[in-house]
């Protein structure tokens, strides 16, 4: 088995993985926005009932019973969804730098995820690293392969049907930002919404307004990110179907552009360190 053989294998394996744990990441932001909806109605519903003068005990205790499990499931799922989303990134950042042959990958896995728990870093670095990995995985960085034919005979014996590759996804910088500011906003609403008064049913429905927002900003945060993943998934996907289908000569040719690559850069180095 050549080395370029061996190469496709370990690619087709990864991909594997990184597009399993996509789907995964995105069954857990979906999750995540339809218990972020659930609360926002259990917050209106108290909002409403605190507008009526002719509630029963029972209404009462079925509202916060529901206030209760939505906090709860807010809590728990929130948690799922975040592991499961930095396991996702975490092996599409290792996978953006195996598919890029010649540039590699500006960011390591652990510089990806470290970036969601560093005091202030975690305000810009998150939405960084998806637009990194979201530009670097452009499946333009690797040449389309010829084009294949289709021999299941279904073009007829005077013209060959030809494969035609899959449109790959794509998300404007704008929303990857979005993504993130809904996050942090949806954190920093919930937080205040926690520390409001709500002794008074002016104060209880103003921290209940608060918490409709922060849920909103939860809902559309799962959006966006369900479309962040789907773009770069999709890629993915792009750059490893051209990749498995490049002839050995054209990787060989990735080879030689990485190590002009590397050339050039290594003059912009000496030429920084020279004192003239």
């Amino acid at each position: 088995m050549s080395a370029w053989a061996e190469a496709r294998e370990g690619w087709s394996r990864d991909v594997r993985v990184v597009r399993r744990r996509a789907r995964v990441a995105n069954a857990g932001l979906i999750a995540m926005g339809a218990v972020a909806a659930f609360t926002a109605l259990t917050g209106a519903w108290h909002i409403v009932l605190l507008g009526s003068t002719d509630v029963s005990a029972s209404t009462w205790r079925l509202a916060n019973t529901l206030r209760e499990v939505g906090g709860l499931l807010e809590l728990g799922l929130g948690l799922v969804a975040g592991v499961v989303f930095l396991r996702w990134l975490a092996r599409a950042v290792a996978l953006a730098g195996v598919l890029d042959p010649v540039r590699g990958f500006s960011w390591t896995p652990s510089e990806a995820v470290l970036g969601f728990f560093i005091p202030l870093m975690n305000l810009v670095q998150p939405y960084r690293v998806a637009r990194d990995l979201h530009d670097g995985l452009a499946p333009e960085a690797v040449p389309e392969p010829a084009p294949r034919p289709l021999l299941d005979g279904g073009g007829g014996y005077r013209r060959v049907e030809m494969a035609h590759a899959p449109r790959a996804g794509a998300v404007h910088h704008a929303a990857l930002g979005a993504w993130w500011g809904c996050y942090v906003a949806s954190r920093g609403l919930g937080w205040l919404a926690s520390t409001m008064p709500d002794l008074t049913v002016a104060e209880f429905i103003r921290s209940r307004y608060a918490f409709i927002a922060s849920d909103a900003a939860s809902i559309a945060a799962a959006w966006l990110g369900v479309r962040m993943i789907r773009a770069i998934d999709s890629r993915v996907a792009e750059r490893h179907r051209r990749l498995a289908y490049a002839s050995e000569e054209e990787l060989d040719q990735l080879l030689v552009e990485r190590d002009l690559q590397l050339r050039r850069d290594m003059a912009k180095i000496a030429d920084f360190d020279d004192p003239e």
